[in-house]
């Protein structure tokens, strides 16, 4: 007779390797995550919070070089007048976290209110799955107290991520950041290795989309 049982137990075993593989990989990734600046402002509450681009900024380069796909699904159902975005996080070996959030809109539905109910829901499901924290651009609570040891460890980690993001991009575009110290001593701004998260974040950005390459090389070359 046959054993039935052989090809599920290899099975299950297959599974709980990849199981095993993922959640590996994700406290891997999990530990090179630095802290989200608040970087967008509600204006009906005046409250900051930290927008998606922010977020997948973060997560995305780190959750790619451990092996993972992460997709965000929108959904709407017209019997309640619920959005459901459907998070999925797909580790190379198989194994998949998944997880669905919902969020009522009214009774009218219009492009504008499904937008925001999915970026929100978005937000909150790549921040809860994640265990991604939160913080003020300058690195302090609201209140303004002194930071403590574990969030100044926190803020000078993600520091030092952006910093390697910028200097990746620099060498992508024939800079160094010797160049980078040069342009930002010129406008006052200090070297790269005294800027704090939230600048580094900023100048990162202005690279990226605010052709920054060429102001550099520009004021590169009007320094020699």
């Amino acid at each position: 007779m046959p054993d039935f049982h052989s090809n599920h137990e290899g099975q299950d075993m297959d599974n709980d390797k990849a199981k095993r593989a993922a959640y590996a990989a994700l406290a891997k990734a999990q530990s090179e995550m630095g802290t989200v600046y608040k970087d967008a402002t509600n204006p009906h509450f005046r409250s900051k919070y930290a927008g998606l681009p922010a977020i997948l900024n973060e997560i995305i380069p780190t959750l790619t070089k451990h092996g993972f796909a992460f997709l965000q699904l929108p959904d709407f159902d017209s019997t309640d007048n619920t959005v459901s975005v459907h998070t999925l996080l797909t580790h190379k070996d198989g194994h998949t976290i998944e997880a669905t959030t919902r969020a009522p809109i009214g009774k009218k539905l219009d492009p504008q209110a499904f937008g925001s109910a999915v970026t929100y829901l978005r937000r909150y499901s790549a921040q809860s799955m994640l265990g991604i924290s939160t913080e003020d651009d300058d690195g302090n609570a609201a209140s303004g107290g002194r930071m403590t040891p574990e969030r100044r460890a926190v803020a000078d980690r993600t520091a030092k991520s952006w910093a390697a993001k910028i200097a990746v991009e620099l060498e992508a575009n024939g800079l160094s950041v010797a160049d980078f110290d040069v342009w930002a001593d010129h406008g006052g701004r200090g070297h790269m290795d005294s800027m704090s998260a939230a600048q580094l974040r900023a100048a990162h950005a202005w690279l990226v989309d605010k052709n920054g390459v060429e102001v550099i090389r520009k004021t590169v070359g009007g320094s020699v």
